[in-house]
């Protein structure tokens, strides 16, 4: 029930917004316009028994002349018969539709619609009950606005409606005398078919709209200042009256505005009780509200100032309200006088400066801004007002004050040359702090440091004076462990000093990283000199040993030098941990050109990550003659070698594989 009390007025609303349409033509020298007329718009109200009238006009607004013009009616709902629907033109009557006849160019005709309320026609909540009209011209149609009927036992008017009361003009405890009529238009069908008027049980209500700042009363009884005029009943045919009284109570928007009434009621006999909602704008009082100007400031005070970070600020956030109900800029000036030199205010006082335009019940805001310099002493104040008036009216002025007190402080800021320092193991990384005092006086602050003792943090001293507004330095020395990795941290090692007032406390944090060592060793395999002898088209191996002596996993990049082409390296790049050792293979494959009984020497060249380079002790290979006999037997020769290896039980297999010739083919001759 609530929502449908909610939703019935505001369809009533949007009802009203048309009561007449103009329809697009079928050319250009072919149209029609046709509008409606009724009780209130598209409405025509009527009891059930009674008629509702409307009046429909058709003005040939085109080029050529109709021959035929005809309007129909007919509904949506089927309990509702177009035999109930009287067409009245030119003193002929017609019944569900007529014949206009012809309708020159520029003519118009006027058909006056009757619709009779029949017992059976269905009504829904709502009580409107749409009526379709159609217009027809040789062959033309045209649509027609839609026509309403409202179902209603009574209907709720201003006593000059269709008009509207002259127009009063009001300031604040104004009051001015109008009338709301409400008219009982229930009818009862006699034998024969004539009606008369007929008592109703209606429970109608009358309710002021509730514009913000209007009182409505009436020294009538039947009136409550609350929930307005109120009827239990009405007598046949009779109009009760109620004499209303509207006050301008508080301030309103200067201009015009409609007090609007919105009517309903509840018929007892209505086993739902759902109420009834008469369409708005059929009491509506045209009002006027006078202009008036008012101003109020709002933001000033006092301030105090903290420079315990240098340089600050006092600031203010100041309104400018707009009192009256109109419209209004307003003049502000200042006066400064109050303000020390070196102290900075970010308004303009040199002259007057006037507002946006603010609307009524609005305000102008904006931020005032004293800078106060680091150095002002303790106690220092600054004074100044503000001034505004309304350019509306002048007489309309406020005033406002603002002061600004340095507080005395204590304070302390903390800085760093660098909050990460690296260096190698057993060496150590100083870190350089400053401190600053940014109290405004002289300060003592002790100094303490957190971090983890086997990187052993030492400070240069456990406290410092210094004086107001200045800074000095400490130093924090970090000793890197001689058994860190590279890349190892030493974690956070937070450095705090405190002010003599206990309160005021800076930090800073730092950590020591450890830098990696490139240290590459290369040597021969154990039992190996480097030094092997090879017979033409067979194939031996040697080994290199590459140890990490650094700190950190290292990738290495390899190649020989002075090798001769048939000698190869087992891998071009490797990774390699941090004390570990790795055996790279190097490859002979001496061919038929290699010369027999020479003695080839060569290095091997390591590249570190950080570009160092090692070269390996000289590697020797001498050539033996291949022998052949006759026969075409294969002949396969191992060639073992010792090698070094520091895992148990493995030395003679790693001896197999460091000079090892894989196989000799000789064919015999």
């Amino acid at each position: 029930m609530f929502g449908s009390r909610q939703f019935l007025p505001f369809f009533a609303i949007s009802l009203l917004l048309a009561s007449a349409l103009v329809f697009i033509p079928a050319s250009a020298a072919s149209s029609l316009s046709i509008t409606v007329d009724a009780d209130h718009n598209e409405y025509s109200f009527a009891s059930v028994n009674g008629t509702a009238s409307f009046v429909v006009t058709i003005t040939n607004d085109g080029d050529d002349d109709f021959t035929n013009v005809a309007i129909d009616s007919s509904f949506d709902e089927e309990t509702w018969l177009k035999d109930n629907v009287t067409f009245t033109y030119s003193g002929n009557n017609a019944t569900g539709g007529m014949d206009l006849g012809g309708l020159a160019s520029g003519a118009l005709a006027q058909v006056t619609v009757e619709a009779l309320v029949g017992y059976g026609a269905k009504i829904d909540m709502s009580k409107f009950v749409y009526m379709n009209l159609e217009v027809s011209a040789d062959g033309l149609d045209f649509d027609v606005a839609d026509t309403v009927i409202v179902v209603s036992n009574w209907k709720a008017y201003q006593s000059e409606f269709p008009g509207s009361p002259a127009v009063n003009t009001y300031d604040i405890g104004d009051s001015f005398d109008y009338q709301i009529m409400v008219e009982n238009i229930a009818v009862d069908r006699l034998p024969g078919g004539s009606t008369q008027a007929s008592d109703i049980m209606d429970s109608i209500t009358v309710q002021f709209g509730g514009l913000g700042g209007w009182t409505i009363s009436s020294e009538d009884p039947a009136w409550d200042s609350f929930q307005g005029g109120v009827l239990n009943g009405l007598q046949a045919g009779q109009i009760y009256t109620w004499n209303i009284t509207v006050e301008l109570s508080s301030k309103v928007k200067a201009g015009s505005a409609d007090l609007d009434f919105q009517a309903f009621s509840v018929d007892p006999s209505d086993p739902f009780g759902f109420p009834y909602y008469q369409p708005f704008g059929m009491i509506s009082i045209p009002v006027s509200a006078s202009e008036m100007f008012g101003i109020k400031l709002d933001g000033a005070g006092s301030r105090d100032v903290d420079l315990s970070a240098g340089a600050s600020v006092a600031d203010w956030t100041v309104r400018v309200n707009n009192l009256g109900n109109t419209d209004d800029d307003f003049t502000i000036t200042w006066d400064d006088q109050g303000v020390p030199s070196d102290w900075s205010l970010n308004v303009d006082t040199s002259g007057p400066m006037v507002t946006d335009s603010i609307s009524w019940n609005g305000f102008y805001q904006f931020g005032v801004v004293l800078s106060v310099p680091s150095d002002a002493l303790a106690g220092s104040t600054a004074s100044f007002s503000m001034s505004a008036s309304s350019n509306g009216d002048s007489a309309q002025t406020a005033t406002q004050d603002f002061t600004a007190t340095v507080n005395q402080h204590y304070g302390v800021s903390l800085s760093v040359d660098s909050e990460s320092k690296e260096n190698k193991p057993e060496q150590a990384v100083d870190f350089i702090f400053n401190i600053t005092n940014t109290g405004n006086g002289q300060d003592t602050y002790s100094i303490y440091v957190e971090g983890p003792a086997v990187w052993n943090p030492v400070l240069s001293q456990d406290n410092i004076t210094v004086e107001a507004v200045s800074g000095s330095q400490f130093t924090l020395s970090v000793t890197i462990p001689s058994d860190r990795d590279a890349g190892a941290s030493s974690g956070d090692m937070v450095v705090t000093v405190t002010s003599s007032d206990g309160e005021s406390i800076a930090n800073s944090t730092v950590s020591a990283t450890t830098s990696q060592v490139y240290d590459i060793g290369l040597g021969y395999v154990s039992g190996s000199d480097g030094t092997v002898s090879v017979t033409q088209e067979t194939q031996i191996l040697m080994k290199l040993n590459v140890t990490n002596n650094g700190n950190g996993i290292d990738t290495l990049s390899l190649a020989m030098t002075n090798a001769p082409s048939w000698a190869s390296l087992g891998a071009e790049t490797m990774q390699i941990g941090r004390g570990q050792t790795q055996a790279i293979t190097i490859t002979l494959s001496p061919d038929a050109a290699a010369l027999s009984g020479r003695d080839y020497t060569f290095q091997v060249v390591v590249t570190s990550s950080d570009g160092s380079e090692y070269t390996s002790p000289d590697f020797s290979a001498n050539i033996e003659v291949k022998e052949t006999t006759g026969g075409g037997e294969v002949e396969v020769e191992d060639i073992e070698s010792e090698d070094d290896s520091s895992t148990p039980g493995f030395g003679l297999m790693a001896s197999l594989l460091a000079l090892t010739t894989l196989v000799v083919l000789r064919r015999r001759a």
